[in-house]
């Protein structure tokens, strides 16, 4: 069985085995016909075997640089696509440092991404032994400056993974430059550490730049896929972060504010921070999977917090909408006194959650859709899964329906919750402004 044969055989799954065995012996010869294989064949299981063959097999000291070669030289996406998964999957970390300064931009961000990979002590993961994160890190700084835009980013994500090593080279680009490489600097640091990984000097000057914003300040629409809120009919700011118990209260813009929702969301549900909007309209939202009227978790302690804000403030709200799948709930009080609370979703605890008789916003609602009392109550319950920001803008204000033109008065802040107190401060990272 020659070489083609072999590269052919990979295919087969009776002689896959003898192949991979023939073409690991043959070592660095197998290399070049190896990688024509991988730019040609269409069959995702045979590049598999390709690339573990490449990787593992005939190992990155015959293999590396031929990848890399080819890497630098690949004519089209799916040629870059297929070499680049190849080479980031070497686990070279030394190799890669070296590949950093490569002329090919595809060549740069494969080695950045293949750092990345090896490298990274994000998410629970522990450093790797041996290696030394101060001179990886040092050698991934420069790219932030990159002039292929592309390149930049893969430095940036991957030097907001490598962990506590990076901040002080970071902190340095900071304080001494140069100057192109500061920007990406600070949204590294912020990335990878927080606004506890900024030096005193950022943290004080990104605290100026909000404040500068503020007076300035449009409202916005939400613009998220999931989300959870309380509104309440006031304009009284600090009764609100009173009343809700909130602390550690900082001045934020839409942006911001939005950007913080954002990722408490998505990253998992963060119980312990919210932003609160400014009065939008006469009503102020406040905004966070905190709020969430539906969620086993919070539904018992929402469901006591709206019925006492409404009974302060006449009437209180509680909201949660998941576009994707994730249905609506709401929360509906005046006076003290809950007057709806439903879960449209697909979890079978959901019936346990209604209380109350619908509203007739939600009737009304169906109706001017389309619906009839004659259609199935699955109609109904499919219209319901999307009804939350509507109803929200029938009863008061729906974040989904802000714009530049709704009347805003004072300035939106971030808070911690009492969650927050008992189970500690939320991570921070990088946001918009």
């Amino acid at each position: 069985m020659d070489t083609q044969d072999a590269i052919g055989a990979l295919g087969d799954p009776g002689l896959c085995e003898v192949a991979r065995a023939r073409l690991a012996a043959q070592g660095r010869a197998a290399v070049g016909p190896l990688i024509r294989a991988l730019l040609t064949t269409d069959s995702v299981q045979v590049r598999a075997r390709i690339g573990g063959l490449l990787n593992r097999d005939i190992g990155p000291d015959l293999a590396f640089d031929d990848v890399l070669e080819a890497l630098a030289a690949a004519p089209d996406e799916t040629s870059r696509r297929r070499l680049g998964s190849t080479f980031t999957a070497f686990h070279s970390v030394d190799r890669f440092v070296d590949a950093l300064r490569h002329p090919s931009p595809a060549v740069r961000s494969s080695a950045a991404s293949g750092i990345q990979s090896v490298c990274m002590v994000a998410f629970g993961r522990s450093p790797r032994p041996g290696v030394d994160y101060v001179r990886v890190t040092e050698a991934l700084i420069p790219l932030l400056g990159d002039p292929e835009p592309d390149v930049a980013q893969r430095a940036e994500w991957a030097l907001g993974l490598l962990g506590p090593a990076t901040h002080e080279p970071l902190r340095r680009v900071r304080a001494h430059g140069p100057g192109r490489l500061r920007s990406r600097a600070l949204a590294t640091l912020a990335a990878s550490g927080g606004e506890e990984a900024l030096s005193a000097a950022d943290r004080a000057a990104v605290e100026r730049l909000i404040r500068v914003k503020l007076p300035r300040d449009r409202a916005r629409p939400l613009d998220l896929c999931s989300a959870s809120w309380l509104a309440v009919p006031t304009e009284d700011h600090q009764s609100i972060a009173q009343a809700l118990g909130l602390h550690e209260i900082r001045p934020a813009t839409f942006a911001l504010g939005y950007d913080i929702v954002a990722h408490d969301t998505m990253d998992g549900a963060e119980y312990g921070r919210v932003y609160v909007t400014p009065a939008v309209d006469g009503w102020t939202l406040v905004l966070g999977p905190w709020c969430s009227p539906v969620d086993p978790e919070r539904a018992a302690d929402v469901l006591a917090v709206v019925t006492s804000l409404s009974r302060r403030y006449g009437r209180a709200q509680a909201y949660f909408f998941g576009e994707q799948g994730g249905g609506s709930g709401w929360l509906v009080a005046e006076g003290g006194t809950v007057l709806r609370r439903r879960s449209a979703t697909e979890r079978t605890c959901d019936a346990d959650l209604a209380m109350g008789s619908p509203l007739p916003e939600e009737l009304t609602a169906g109706l001017e859709e389309g619906l009839t009392p004659k259609d199935s109550e699955d109609d109904w319950e499919s219209f319901a899964t999307y009804l939350a920001p509507v109803l929200a803008g029938r009863l008061g204000v729906s974040p989904f329906d802000l714009e530049p033109g709704t009347p805003v008065r004072g300035a939106g802040f971030t808070a911690l919750t009492p969650y927050a107190r008992e189970h500690g401060r939320p991570a921070t990272g990088a946001y918009a402004i």
